[in-house]
């Protein structure tokens, strides 16, 4: 990894789903250690975006490329998934097995970990989201916040160098968001790199470096938090800002 290079870099990314063009020429770069907020209405291709990175969704057309490895169907494939953890806005969790078990799994099968290493390790990561006394629960007996930071958990589990996140708190009740939020807040301050899908404003201003503003496959705007909330450029950008914060 040299300084120059940035660790995610997609050029003119195009993905159809048949006549429906859900990203058309995107260009994106994100350096290690950056948090990148992806905003804008429902549809615009956030989810859709990121998911290409570690080809959940196939792109048509263009390159990704996660430190300087293309992504695309083939051997390399499997290496450039273990640096990229991704955090859903269902849970995903295995109902059959147990907190600790679900977080430890990956290790264990992927990174060949003992199920002792394995099981280490999800216990340490599991006090680090703040649920370490839920390890030998089931899914099901755990609340809608718990589940997602499990779900933080076992994504960290791997040691990714890259953390994607479509929208983790969409799923939650209202009162649950703030527990979830916290965890992700302290993770950005850890310097992992992330590519976040979030409708919470407050919450992106506070942990982005830089704001990425979709519309209808396109990115718009590109601007650090301060000058996207107080004085964002693009038009669509200020009245997606004037619906949401005077809703």
């Amino acid at each position: 990894m040299t300084a120059e290079r940035p660790l995610i870099e997609m050029r003119g990314v195009g993905k159809r789903y048949g006549e429906f063009e859900a990203l058309r020429g995107i260009d994106l770069t994100v350096q290690q250690g950056e948090v990148v907020v992806l905003l804008g209405p429902s549809g615009s291709g956030k989810s859709t975006l990121i998911r290409c990175i570690n080809l959940l969704e196939e792109y048509d057309s263009g390159d990704v490329v996660v430190d300087g490895i293309r992504v695309e169907k083939g051997k390399r494939l499997l290496s450039v998934r273990q640096e990229v953890g991704m955090v859903f806005q269902a849970f995903n969790l295995f109902p059959n097995h147990t907190v600790l078990d679900n977080v430890a799994l990956g290790p264990v099968r992927v990174r060949k970990l003992s199920w002792e290493e394995g099981r280490s390790r999800a216990r340490t990561l599991l006090a680090r989201v703040g649920i370490a006394e839920q390890a030998d629960k089931y899914p099901i007996q755990l609340s809608g916040g718990q589940q997602q930071r499990v779900g933080i958990a076992r994504a960290l589990a791997m040691e990714p160098r890259i953390l994607l996140f479509d929208e983790p708190t969409s799923a939650l009740d209202p009162e649950m968001v703030g527990e979830v939020l916290d965890v992700i807040k302290t993770l950005a301050g850890g310097g992992v790199t992330m590519l976040l899908v979030t409708h919470e404003m407050g919450f992106a201003r506070q942990v982005a470096d830089r704001i990425v503003f979709m519309e209808a496959g396109v990115i718009k705007e590109i601007a650090t938090p301060d000058v996207f909330f107080t004085n964002p450029q693009n038009e669509r950008a200020r009245a997606f800002l004037d619906a949401v914060l005077n809703h």
